[in-house]
């Protein structure tokens, strides 16, 4: 264990703000306190006004504020940094402190892929299919507190923090988000060569090696909760280059990672896009899935499943997964490689396609949707002495184009991913054979970038 060390100037322990804020103990139980306290009102208020017109404080902690805004926002940024704050695990770990002997998770648990079917199926695809029903605040109550109690009945069953690391739908897509973040976790090597105690790894709920970070180029599970660098000085939280740890090789690369972003691409980004530049453009009406689901809505108007959104939504994942197919297919031919491995290699690339441009539509949700839909719904649950505001937009601001520049960066940062990924591959093939499959594997971020300009 280190005592002390000599910072870096781009480690943020270096500085008294950046040690106090993120790693102090006591500034982190704070801040982690104000969030549970405001996740437990938010789901009591929902119970107690179960209907909208009596209650906005509730949807819009849960829709607005802590997901997708404050998560959008931090997680590309900082990193983990929204579980580091998150109510279920700071009670989690109070759980597992406290419990006497637990069960060892069993393995069929331990599958990432459960967690991503629980962010894309339960989240994702309740929203789209029941929008109506989940702009209730009672609906909202419900299903948060479903969460919970699955949380906590695994914290009191399993050894750890199962939840989080396997269960939680921010579990499957943490790392996949931290890879384009500015921030690190790690540490100093010189220090970490004579150490035998191995406090920070010691320290960690979730087993992880902080010390071995920098080597794996990945940071694991980390949830950024502190505890190894509160256990060792020689834990750094550096700033560096946005999705550095894309353009370097990365040890254990996961297919799940590789899902996350292009199935996050489809729920989080092409879907919203197909619906707002194809379905309400002036040919909407001749798209074939806009035709069927008002057939579907004439047929069943009180059916509380907005076909419209599913429909678009399948679309997207059509519209996805077949280039990438397509794509992965002719470059693994032309360059002799195996599919599977070149999905593993390249497949990092397309990390900015889903949380780039997601990042266009979080701001400029903010100007027209979130803010004000958390400031008054502050005001209407602690009854403060303001009148409610309006939105800081109308939906069709001519300023708000200026957030689709996201998209751009989202398309252009893709494609330099893939030249430069393509470039890691250990194969015989000539720089001309790696441009045509490099084309080939770039049919998804040109296809999004003609949507885009539609």
């Amino acid at each position: 264990m280190v005592e002390t060390i000599e910072r870096d100037k781009n480690d943020l322990f270096h500085y008294s703000w950046g040690e106090r804020f993120f790693k102090n103990p006591k500034t982190l139980f704070v801040v982690r306190s104000i969030a549970l306290g405001l996740f437990v009102y938010a789901l009591v208020y929902g119970f107690i006004h179960p209907k909208s017109s009596q209650n906005h404080f509730t949807t819009a902690i849960f829709w607005s504020f802590f997901w997708p805004f404050f998560m959008f926002l931090s997680l590309p940024t900082l990193g983990a940094y929204f579980c580091s704050i998150c109510p279920l695990a700071f009670v989690g770990k109070k759980l597992i402190h406290r419990k006497g002997k637990a069960l060892r998770m069993p393995r069929f648990l331990k599958n990432p892929y459960i967690s991503l079917g629980i962010v894309l199926v339960v989240y994702w695809g309740l929203f789209y299919a029941f929008p109506s029903v989940f702009a209730k605040p009672i609906a909202v109550a419900f299903f948060y507190t479903s969460f919970t109690i699955l949380a906590f009945s695994f914290y009191f069953l399993f050894k750890d923090m199962s939840y989080c690391a396997y269960i939680c739908p921010i579990s499957a897509i943490r790392n996949a988000f931290s890879r384009i973040s500015f921030m690190w976790l790690g540490s100093y090597e010189s220090a970490c060569v004579s150490c035998h105690t191995y406090e920070c790894a010691k320290a960690c709920e979730f087993g992880q090696s902080p010390f071995n970070f920098n080597k794996n180029n990945s940071m694991g599970d980390c949830t950024l909760c502190m505890d190894c660098a509160n256990a060792c000085a020689a834990i750094h939280y550096k700033v560096k280059g946005f999705g550095f740890s894309l353009l370097q090789p990365i040890k254990k690369a996961r297919a799940v990672d590789v899902w996350a972003y292009i199935l996050l691409f489809v729920f989080m980004t092409l879907t919203m896009k197909i619906d707002a530049n194809l379905n309400h453009s002036a040919f909407g009406d001749y798209l074939p899935w806009v035709w069927m689901g008002k057939k579907l809505h004439a047929f069943f108007p009180k059916s509380p499943l907005d076909f419209d959104a599913v429909l678009t939504l399948l679309v997207a994942l059509f519209l996805t997964l077949f280039p990438v197919f397509v794509g992965f297919s002719k470059a693994a031919q032309i360059l002799k490689q195996k599919r599977e491995e070149l999905f593993l290699l390249i497949g990092y690339a397309y990390a900015p396609l889903a949380l780039v441009a997601s990042i266009g539509v979080a701001l400029k949700s903010f100007f027209t949707r979130y803010f004000h839909s958390v400031i008054n719904g502050f005001i209407e649950a602690f009854s403060l002495p303001f009148h409610f505001i309006k939105p800081l937009a109308s939906q069709g601001a001519p300023w708000l184009v200026w957030f689709g520049i996201f998209d751009y960066i989202a398309v252009a940062w893709t494609l330099f991913l893939l030249f430069r990924r393509i470039r890691l591959l250990q194969s015989p093939a000539r720089n001309r054979e790696k441009m045509k499959a490099f084309f080939w594997l770039a049919l998804l971020p040109l296809g999004y970038l003609f949507i885009v300009l539609i």
